[in-house]
């Protein structure tokens, strides 16, 4: 596909993160309408996702960087990928990173690697895997509402590098909704900390909705 025209306006993401820069704002607004345009395709996203596009994965996806301050080279492994939420996002925000966008749907990652081309984004790959399949280390594993909590955090542990790429610590970061306590209710695994996503954006689809950071190395079952 041709480069993406540079997209429409994005009044939520410059209300609520007014220190993204201008440039990463363009690219934003560039992935917007490049998704809009793939998933006519390819049903990326859910229809009524991608009439709510800027709300539902743009700002959703940004809340991270609410808490996340990656040294230079720190390196992400986003599983289940999806139409590449939230690594996409990710890799427009810390260009100085690198991203690895993993998902089993083939289909998904030739469209994610193909809207990273269109982007310039030279900070992102994309592996059409299974996370089982995967034996490199990385910095950070992301993910969003995948599956349950022990699945993820199963596939998630062999892949992390112990120590502090920057903050927080190296480990998990994980969006979900209040079945987190339930998933993970007698599991000595627990999260290292939990911010409310409504806390940062105070709007009803925010309601009930969290990121997880669990340190690595990941103990427990």
């Amino acid at each position: 596909m041709n480069a993406p025209a540079p997209g429409p306006d994005l009044p939520l993401v410059r209300g609520y993160f007014p220190e993204i820069p201008a440039a990463a704002l363009t690219q934003l607004a560039r992935l917007t309408a490049a998704v809009r345009a793939w998933n006519d395709r390819l049903n990326l996203v859910s229809r009524k996702d991608a009439e709510n596009l800027e709300e539902h994965h743009v700002l959703h996806a940004l809340t991270m960087t609410k808490v996340l301050r990656p040294a230079v080279g720190a390196s992400f492994a986003d599983l289940g990928t999806g139409g590449g939420f939230p690594g996409l996002v990710l890799a427009v925000v810390y260009p100085e990173c690198r991203f690895t966008l993993v998902d089993s749907v083939a289909k998904k990652i030739g469209a994610v690697t193909a809207m990273a081309g269109e982007l310039g984004l030279k900070n992102v790959r994309g592996l059409p895997v299974r996370a089982e399949a995967i034996r490199e280390k990385f910095d950070y594993v992301t993910g969003r509402a995948v599956t349950a909590l022990p699945a993820f955090l199963g596939w998630a542990r062999p892949l992390l590098r112990p120590g502090t790429a920057g903050e927080p610590a190296n480990g998990v970061l994980y969006f979900k909704g209040t079945l987190w306590r339930e998933e993970l209710a007698g599991s000595p695994l627990q999260p290292a900390a939990v911010w409310p996503l409504d806390a940062w954006v105070n709007r009803p689809f925010f309601a009930e909705k969290f990121l997880l950071h669990f340190r690595a190395p990941l103990a427990g079952r």
